[in-house]
């Protein structure tokens, strides 16, 4: 079995948390310019959240490839029923979030739910992203310990 100290689970997770905080950078945007025009509780309203999450998911299937990818004795049938996971549970209900919102934005406004939907699913696959991350890290670069 497969034991990681605790600074190597520490370094994996510090490296998915900067990777996930490149995404983040638009969203820093938005809240910005949304401060300055006092407009902030339309920041919830921004398709931001949805392309972040849509950038996100996809960072994450690229992330379990790489680390399934490089392990030895991994079976293709697993590898490709993980990869159909994440394509039909992550990154098409992205897109298809970000679409719906990008149809609305043209509109006075999107719905409430719609907005919210966005920030949470959002919050989900960020999660989802930082797991998969360290983990893809820890089995790439980290030695297990005895």
């Amino acid at each position: 079995m497969m034991r990681w100290t605790r600074n190597q689970i520490v370094t994996s997770m510090a490296s998915a948390l900067a990777e996930w905080g490149l995404c983040m950078s638009p969203l820093v945007v938005v809240g910005v310019v949304a401060a300055g025009s006092a407009r902030m509780p339309d920041i919830v309203r921004s398709p931001e959240w949805s392309f972040g999450a849509a950038v996100i998911a996809m960072q994450a299937l690229v992330r379990f490839v790489v680390g399934v990818g490089r392990l030895q004795g991994t079976s293709p049938e697993r590898v490709a029923v993980g990869i159909v996971a994440l394509l039909v549970f992550v990154v098409a209900p992205s897109f298809i979030l970000l679409s719906l919102v990008l149809l609305q934005a043209d509109e006075p406004g999107i719905s409430r739910a719609l907005a919210l939907s966005q920030v949470i699913f959002f919050g989900l696959v960020s999660l989802l992203f930082v797991l998969v991350a360290t983990t893809a890290n820890l089995a790439l670069t980290a030695t297990p310990s005895e």
